[in-house]
């Protein structure tokens, strides 16, 4: 076949594989191309074939195993090329090997063109899920004298404590009700083992997350159904990860939200409310440690925090009269809500 036959070819067989595509007929594709001649950009075509496929069988390795042996057939003509390096790179990532996985996906942003707009998406979202997954690892938590000290001030201030669970070196107690706080508490420690520079440059920072849950919640951390707890914890994986300054005010942003179930996908870090400014602070190994209050947010309300202050939005509760403190994840969207009389 001449490089004119070729060129024909290769076009009709690259609709062919989108028409199969958009059908979902992943194997389809992967059979086609297994019998069809490959030049580069169709070589890539099959791997990213595999790579989807494997994603929904549960026996994946073996079509990753031939995604990289088509790799390395290609390799000399991939060293600089950005899809290729993704898909080293999501491979090594699906593997476990994470370090060797950002290696890849560091070269393919380097190559990597804004005009093709998904591929640039997809390699600086794995390249940021790596890095979090690095943090995540290296981080430490606190020591156990100074856990002791936080957990004696939550027993001073705020209660009683119950463990609730764990994660990367991260505990979170639960505070039942009291007469005072008609609400379950929740209380991090060990996200404080993440100490920052103070803004004003004085002291330096640290911080625990609270967050606050009706006196009648039902507690199941291993259950989905429990996507408050999820949604802390993974509110707090993001604060260990991130390389910003963590303070009142702070706020992120979930692309897909924190649960199917409800409308929530971004969260604020505000003050404890209920309680004295002296019960919200404390002194750990020379830094200022805040335990601040965890405030899910709606999409207009996290739209609305993204133009204005943390206490605009706050007065905005205020002026709606919809409650803060515990958190309904049926309550009003406050930038919705017509304002009362």
């Amino acid at each position: 076949m001449d490089k004119k036959d070729f060129i024909e070819y290769k076009k009709d067989l690259l609709g062919k594989i989108e028409s199969l595509y958009q059908n979902q007929e992943l194997f389809k594709v992967i059979n086609l191309l297994e019998n069809s001649d490959l030049d580069f950009d169709l070589c890539n075509e099959l791997v990213r074939a595999y790579i989807n496929a494997a994603n929904k069988t549960s026996d994946p390795y073996s079509l990753f195993e031939k995604a990289n042996l088509l790799l390395d057939r290609f390799s000399l003509e991939g060293k600089d090329n950005a899809k290729h390096q993704f898909y080293r790179g999501y491979i090594l990532f699906k593997r476990g090997l994470i370090e060797d996985s950002k290696i890849r996906f560091e070269r393919a942003l380097r190559f990597a063109s804004v005009s093709d707009g998904k591929l640039f998406e997809q390699i600086t979202t794995m390249l940021a899920n790596v890095n979090s997954m690095i943090e995540l690892a290296a981080f430490k938590g606190q020591s156990d004298t100074n856990r002791k000290q936080i957990l004696e001030h939550i027993q001073q201030n705020f209660g009683e404590y119950q463990h609730l669970c764990s994660f990367d070196n991260v505990e979170i107690y639960r505070i039942p009700p009291t007469e005072k706080h008609d609400y379950n508490l929740l209380v991090s420690v060990g996200l404080s083992g993440k100490v920052m520079k103070g803004r004003d440059g004085s002291k330096d920072e640290c911080v625990e997350v609270c967050f606050a849950l009706p006196n009648d919640y039902k507690f199941n951390p291993e259950s989905k159904n429990n996507f408050e707890v999820f949604m802390m914890i993974e509110v707090i994986k993001h604060l260990i990860s991130t390389k910003e300054n963590i303070g009142f005010g702070y706020y992120l942003e979930k692309d897909t939200g924190f649960s199917s179930r409800t409308a929530f996908n971004g969260a604020m870090l505000i003050g404890l409310g209920d309680y004295d400014k002296s019960q919200q602070i404390m002194e750990l190994d020379g830094a200022e440690l805040s335990f601040l209050e965890l405030l899910p947010l709606r999409p207009m309300e996290l739209n609305f925090r993204k133009s204005h202050s943390a206490l605009e939005l706050l007065e905005l509760f205020k002026e709606r009269l919809v409650m803060i403190t515990p958190f309904i994840s049926t309550r009003d969207d406050v930038c919705n809500v017509v304002p009362k009389i």
